[in-house]
C-alpha cells in the first residue's frame, strides 16, 4: 500500500491513496479471445472442426468439444500467443504509458486517467495507462493440398498482409474486490442488497464513472467480479505467412499448414488508484497483485441497444457475463435482479400469467445469440439459468435482462392500489 498526504481545503482529513494492480493476464484473454472470434469470422461458417491454444502461459488444450479435440478433426485453428515487453510501442518512453517518478503528483497535472470520482463523499479512481503489445502466431492445419491452396488464396484476398490495420472493440479489465469493497464501504451502499442484488451498487458506481462497470459471474462456482469496460482501438499487422509441404501419415498426405503470425498493439490500464480520506483507507489491508497461473481467452461481447429490437417501454435492466465450469452448468441470476422484479415474476407464476409482457432473457454466446429452449432453459421460480451445453471453459457468455418497466410500475401501482 501506498500513502502519500495531501493537504486540500474544505477537507477534514489529509487525502491519501492506495495503489492496486489489475488482473493482466485477463486483458491478454481478452485480446487473444478477440483475435480468434475474428479470424473464425473471416472464414466460412463452421468450417474449423478444432480449436486449439498452445502456449505455457495459456490455458488447458480448448476445443469445442473433448470428443473432436482427440479426433483432431480438420480443420484445425491453432493459436500460440506470446507476449513482448522489450518492444517499440507508439508513445514509448514518454510520461503518457511510462511511469517516471517512484511517486506521482496527485495535487496537480500528472499521467493518471480518470475513472470514477464521487465529490461528496471524496472518493475517486484514477489509473495508469499502459501500451501492450502482444503476438499470436497462427497454425491452420488443411486435409489437403487444395484446401491448403484455396484458403491461403481466399486469407490473402480477405485481410491484408504486411499492412498495419485497425479493429476496434471493447475489453473488460478487472477491478479488485477489495477496491470495490472500499467504494462500497463509503458510499453506504452495499455490494448486494437485502436481496441479494448487485444493481444498485453498479447503479451508483455507472453514475459516477467515465466508462461502464460490469459484473461478471461464473457458472456453478459463483464467483462475482467487477471489471471497467472501455473501447479498444488494436493496431493490427499480419506478416510471415507461409505454407509447408505437406506431413506424411502413414503412407497419405493428410496434414497440409498455413501460418502466419498477428502483431496487436493496444492500450490498457495498470496501476489503479484509489484517493480516499485516511481515516478510511487505513481500514483496508494490503492488496496483493492478482495471481493468474493460466491465461483464459474471454470474449467481451459489444452490446448494441439497436440489437435487442425492443418495442417501446422495455429497456436493456441488467447485463453480465459468465463462463461455464462443467457440462449443463447451471448459473444462479437471483443477484441480478431486485425485490420489485423478483416480487413481479412471483406474481406472475403464482397467478398462471405468461412472463412474456414482463421480462425477457437474452444470451449471447461469443457475440451471437443462442436460442432459449434449445441452448439454455430459465428457471424463474428458483432465479437460474439451466445451460444445455458440452462444452465449457472457453466460450464467455452474455446474459442480457430486460424489463418492460412501464407494465412492471403500472402493475405495482395496481396491486398495492396507488394512484
Amino acid at each position: 500500500m501506498l500513502e502519500n498526504t495531501v493537504d486540500k481545503k474544505n477537507v477534514h482529513d489529509p487525502i491519501q491513496y492506495m495503489q492496486m494492480m489489475g488482473s493482466v493476464a485477463h486483458t491478454y484473454g481478452n485480446a487473444l479471445a478477440f483475435i480468434q472470434k475474428w479470424l473464425v469470422d473471416i472464414f466460412p461458417e463452421n468450417l474449423f472442426k478444432t480449436f486449439h491454444v498452445n502456449s505455457k502461459i495459456a490455458h488447458r488444450q480448448l476445443r469445442s468439444t473433448n470428443q473432436e479435440y482427440l479426433k483432431k478433426q480438420k480443420p484445425m485453428l491453432i493459436l500460440r500467443p506470446r507476449i513482448e515487453h522489450d518492444e517499440d510501442r507508439f508513445l514509448s518512453g514518454t510520461p503518457l504509458i511510462e511511469r517516471q517518478l517512484l511517486s506521482y503528483n496527485n495535487f496537480g497535472m500528472d499521467n493518471l486517467f480518470n475513472f470514477f470520482e464521487d465529490k461528496e463523499k471524496e472518493i475517486a479512481i484514477k489509473f495508469q495507462l499502459n501500451r501492450t503489445v502482444m503476438y499470436v502466431d497462427v497454425i491452420l492445419v488443411f486435409s489437403t493440398l487444395m484446401q491448403q491452396l484455396n484458403y491461403v488464396n481466399f486469407f490473402k484476398n480477405s485481410v491484408p498482409i504486411g499492412i498495419p490495420f485497425d479493429l476496434t472493440t471493447c475489453f473488460e479489465s478487472y477491478l479488485s474486490q477489495e477496491m470495490m469493497q472500499v467504494v462500497s464501504n463509503i458510499s453506504g451502499i452495499p455490494l448486494f442488497d437485502e436481496s441479494g442484488c448487485t444493481k444498485p451498487f453498479l447503479d451508483y458506481v455507472n453514475g459516477h464513472t467515465n466508462t461502464p462497470v460490469t459484473y461478471k459471474i461464473q457458472g456453478s462456482t459463483q464467483t462475482n467480479e467487477f471489471y471497467k469496460y472501455y473501447p479498444v482501438r488494436i493496431d493490427t499487422k499480419i506478416d510471415s505467412l507461409n505454407t509447408d509441404d505437406g506431413e506424411r501419415v502413414g503412407h497419405v498426405m493428410d496434414s497440409y499448414q498455413m501460418s502466419f503470425t498477428i502483431r496487436m498493439e493496444f492500450f490498457n490500464p495498470g496501476f489503479y488508484y484509489l484517493f480516499a480520506t485516511e481515516s478510511w483507507l487505513k481500514k483496508v489491508p494490503k492488496i496483493d497483485v492478482q495471481d493468474n497461473s493460466v491465461l483464459i481467452p474471454v470474449y467481451t461481447d459489444v452490446v448494441l441497444k439497436e440489437e435487442l429490437e425492443l418495442d417501446a417501454g422495455w429497456s436493456m435492466y441488467n447485463r453480465v457475463t459468465c463462463m461455464l465450469d462443467k457440462e449443463n452448468d447451471e448459473v444462479d441470476i437471483s443477484g441480478l435482479m431486485n425485490s420489485s422484479i423478483k416480487s413481479g415474476i412471483h406474481y406472475h407464476l403464482e397467478n398462471g400469467i405468461p412472463l412474456n409482457e414482463l421480462i425477457k432473457i437474452k444470451i449471447r454466446k461469443q457475440g451471437v445469440e443462442i436460442e432459449s429452449g434449445r441452448d439454455f432453459d430459465v428457471d424463474y421460480k428458483n432465479e437460474k439459468i439451466q445451460f444445455h451445453n458440452n462444452e465449457w471453459g472457453y466460450y464467455t457468455y452474455a446474459i442480457i435482462i430486460c424489463i418492460n418497466l412501464e407494465y412492471l410500475n403500472s402493475m405495482i401501482k395496481q396491486l398495492n392500489k396507488l394512484k
